[in-house]
């Protein structure tokens, strides 16, 4: 299910993923539920660069999500190889990755480590000065969410 890109609000697709997965910095991880505070995630990196959308975890382990980067009228889109989940019309490629972010489920990121080959050796690209969006994903499939995205209505979700 593809959607077009526009200048208007970003909009997407995400077939496997039923509710927002949560979102949050890597290094906000260790708040616990206990405490009053979002449950814990499993942290993740996700990174664009050279038109794609990559995805790092803990063990260092690098994965090619996807097809990331500008449309023709400028806004940046994504085709998630795994689920076929597409979002466009952001304004670049963190916007992008924080949708990612947003729309994913742990389930479906941990599969992919899973089965992806690792990019690791002579193949890793030099991600450095990349763009990039830390996040934690609850494993429980908790959906609080700390990544504050633009408001949309239900019409402009495809």
């Amino acid at each position: 299910m593809a959607t077009t890109a526009s200048s208007g609000p970003p909009t997407a697709s995400a077939p496997s993923a039923a509710q927002p997965a949560e979102a949050r910095p890597a290094d906000a991880s260790s708040t616990s539920a206990s405490s009053g505070g979002a449950p814990a995630g499993i942290p993740f990196v996700l990174y664009a660069l050279r038109g794609r959308v990559y995805a790092g975890n803990i063990r260092h382990k690098l994965i090619d999500l996807g097809r990331m980067g500008p449309e023709e009228d400028g806004a940046w889109s994504y085709l998630l190889d795994g689920d076929k989940a597409t979002g466009s019309g952001f304004a670049g490629p963190e916007e992008a990755m924080e949708h990612i972010a947003a729309t994913t489920t742990f389930l479906f990121l941990d599969g992919q480590f899973t089965a992806l080959e690792d990019l690791g050796g002579t193949d890793r690209p030099d991600l450095q000065d990349a763009p990039r969006c830390d996040v934690a994903l609850d494993p429980l499939g908790r959906s609080e969410r700390t990544i504050d995205l633009p408001a949309q209505s239900s019409a402009q979700v495809a």
